[in-house]
């Protein structure tokens, strides 16, 4: 009896083993995706750039070229105004004036053909992007903003977050997108903005099933910025409000952590 107990509690431990890899697999092909997109991005944003140059360069000498043009068009109406006297020097600088008309031409037709290249060029990297480009549905918004803070994008993560919670307002993640905002300055250290973040969302949703883990990083981050006695009254809060949870044990910890210090700093 003992070993088929034993036989069928392997069975589930190795089937359940693979979940958090493939998870974390997921995640990263998320953020490989996301990357890529930063990349075309980027892209986009350099060739758009090089364009801009290329193609004022480009109008510059098309102006030059038709200024060229025009003096080759008044020398040429001087020259048939010449008395037949010079009928020879005349027959020399028409043929002068008809190979410069030649070139100047072909000038023009490589321009526009760089016009052309440019504008080739230009139109792929769009459709590139357009095409890689996620959808801006709640679910992208908010699986971005995930992924973005789970590879240590942090500015992107916070910008993700506030994105979704300004689009999607009424949908019952965005408590959650406050909460990350507050974590993600957390893990930076960025103690203050967190503690800024943390009570914007203990204010604005009362009641919610993770009010106790923002009250427990409120106190945590209190107590980085030294400020003992806000750590401790905060932490006693988690303790004494919700009892038999993972944060009131840690919190009853952390205090009984900070009070020991205090007395030896005495």
């Amino acid at each position: 009896m003992r070993m088929k107990l034993f036989t069928a509690g392997l069975l589930v431990f190795l089937m359940a083993g693979p979940a958090y890899p493939q998870r974390k697999e997921i995640l990263q092909l998320q953020a490989d995706m996301i990357q890529l997109t930063k990349t075309i991005n980027q892209l986009q944003s350099t060739v758009d750039q090089n364009n801009a140059v290329m193609k004022g360069l480009v109008e510059r000498i098309a102006d030059q070229v038709n200024n060229l043009a025009l003096g080759v068009q008044k020398i040429t109406q001087t020259v048939d105004g010449m008395k037949a006297q010079s009928d020879k020097s005349v027959t020399e600088l028409r043929t002068i004036l008809t190979n410069l008309n030649g070139n100047v031409n072909e000038i023009e037709e490589g321009l526009s053909s760089v016009r052309a290249q440019i504008n080739s060029v230009s139109q792929q990297v769009t459709t590139l992007k357009t095409t890689t480009e996620p959808l801006a549905g709640p679910d992208d918004l908010w699986r971005t903003a995930q992924v973005d803070a789970f590879a240590g994008n942090y500015a992107l993560a916070i910008a993700g977050y506030q994105e979704f919670m300004q689009k999607y307002p009424a949908d019952p993640r965005a408590a959650d997108g406050q909460l990350g905002i507050a974590d993600v300055l957390f893990s930076q250290k960025k103690y203050e903005q967190a503690i800024t973040d943390y009570d914007v969302f203990l204010q604005k949703y009362p009641g919610h099933d993770k009010t106790v883990v923002a009250l427990y990083k409120k106190g945590l981050a209190l107590a980085e910025l030294n400020q003992t006695p806000e750590a401790i009254k905060t932490l006693q809060q988690v303790a004494k409000e919700f009892p038999k949870t993972s944060e009131a044990t840690n919190a009853e910890a952390k205090v009984k952590e900070l009070q020991a210090a205090q007395r030896r700093s005495r």
